[in-house]
């Protein structure tokens, strides 16, 4: 073989390892800035709701989660298995970082498959330095799992319409109800694929529906246990979780609305029409309900606009080097999302002393960081949380509580009191710890008084 010869064939072989590299390339930036906060951002109450709940046993987890609150089981299933592993609380973390980039690949698949190989690169570009992803791909919730299983069920619906066998359609069905099976607005990404299979394929598309009712069901307990009334309007929230998506919020976010249209437009009609009604649906929806909401809520969107925007990218002259100079945008645009971990309060000292004392006949009261911290110990003791239905629920079929252990953030570090005898005695106890307590330290106090008051009351004829 010639020297000419053996020369083409090394740039032949460099051409077809370029795209695996330049995936890699992606995986491996969102490891290298994601793993630093694995351990080191501070412990949220959100997460100490997963972890908690999750490291009790299997029979405990789901009815918690199913009938005390309300929710999808997945994550916090796929958490309980996690545990069995490791019960440390980073395992959570573990967790949704595995889910993230698990998110990146798919949403590489997804554009691929619609606009060709370079959009499914950029994509996964995209992903890769998304700030929602970037903060909630290390938070111990369920929220990179829920941006995952959209994306799956989009890429396997979008296979399922170009190739509509029995195998396929199977597929893309059990994929469109995950999503379900992981956050309430689950349902949004559920009814969007729904709506599209019922114009291309009719009735046919309806026992679909009936599958998800089951999955659905749960969601009736929320009524009562959840009413937020914290957060932003939903258009904002849903404008923040598309800046949040790729682009970053301010002149960023228009820059890639454009490329975002132009992606659209030349996509094929039925999976722009399915993007179309994930992004403006959820949003017209919840804003006639006037719900409150977080921009974390909606990731699911993340997969519809990196897809969006990768191909309008895709479509532009001198693609690499606009891709590149879009990237740039990305990463220096002002954030749209904040992470919620922002606590300063040391749980060390607390999570030491709850492992040395825990009992099994022992409540912990409410979801704190510092009852998470405390893990794989803390979990032989009865976690329960501070909304007064859900609370109601627990104690209803909590078994005899000897002692309550009461988390309240005490300034700079976090202080445990002590509540001997059942957990009536609870509010009395906080009322007299109240006036002992400043600043947050009181203010936590006054709220678990009210919320355990309130639990209590439900229980009187």
């Amino acid at each position: 073989m010639s020297t000419a010869a053996v020369e083409r064939r090394a740039v032949r072989e460099t051409l077809l390892a370029a795209p695996a590299l330049a995936l890699a390339a992606s995986l491996a930036y969102f490891l290298a800035s994601a793993v630093p906060d694995i351990g080191g951002k501070s412990w949220h109450e959100d997460e100490a709701v997963a972890g908690l709940i999750s490291a009790q046993p299997l029979g405990d987890v789901l009815h918690t989660v199913l009938l005390d609150r309300g929710g999808a089981p997945l994550h916090f299933v796929l958490a309980h298995i996690a545990f069995a592993v490791d019960g440390s609380p980073t395992t959570l973390r573990w967790l949704s970082l595995v889910f993230a980039l698990a998110t990146i690949l798919a949403c590489y698949d997804l554009a691929r498959r619609l606009a060709g190989q370079f959009a499914g690169l950029t994509a996964a570009a995209l992903a890769a330095t998304s700030q929602l992803l970037a903060i909630y791909g290390t938070f111990g919730r369920m929220y990179s799992l829920f941006a995952f299983t959209s994306a799956l069920a989009l890429d396997l619906f979008v296979r399922a319409v170009d190739r509509p066998a029995r195998g396929t359609l199977v597929a893309a069905t059990a994929a469109a109800l995950l999503p379900i099976l992981v956050h309430p607005f689950g349902v949004f990404v559920f009814s969007a694929e729904l709506a599209v299979a019922l114009w291309l394929w009719r009735v046919r598309a309806l026992p679909a529906a009936l599958l998800a009712a089951p999955l659905i069901l749960p969601y009736l307990r929320l009524h009562g246990r959840y009413d937020p009334d914290v957060g932003m309007s939903a258009p904002e929230a849903a404008l923040r979780a598309l800046a949040g998506s790729a682009g970053g919020f301010g002149a960023g976010l228009a820059v890639f609305a454009v490329f975002a249209a132009i992606g659209a437009w030349t996509l094929p009609r039925r999976f722009a029409a399915l993007g179309l009604l994930l992004v403006a649906g959820p949003a017209v929806v919840l804003a006639a309900f006037g719900d409150k909401l977080s921009p974390r809520h909606l990731i699911f969107v993340l997969p519809v606009w990196t897809t969006f925007v990768a191909a309008g990218l895709s479509r532009m002259p001198g693609r690499v080097a606009v891709a590149a100079a879009v990237l740039g945008i990305a990463l220096l645009a002002p954030s749209a999302v904040a992470d919620p971990r922002t606590s300063r309060a040391d749980v060390t000292g607390a999570a030491t002393w709850i492992r040395d004392h825990v009992r099994r006949s022992d409540a912990l009261y409410p979801y704190s960081p510092a009852f998470l911290a405390a893990l794989p110990q803390a979990s032989v003791a009865q976690p329960l949380p501070r909304e007064p239905v859900a609370l109601r629920r627990a104690l209803d079929r909590a078994p005899d509580i000897e002692r309550t252990l009461v988390a309240i953030p005490d300034g700079g570090s976090w202080k445990i009191v002590v509540v001997p005898g059942p957990f009536a005695n609870v509010p009395k106890a906080l009322a007299r710890a109240a006036p002992r307590l400043h600043g947050i330290g009181r203010a936590a106090a006054l709220q678990l008084y009210g919320a355990s008051a309130a639990a209590l009351e439900r229980e009187r004829p």
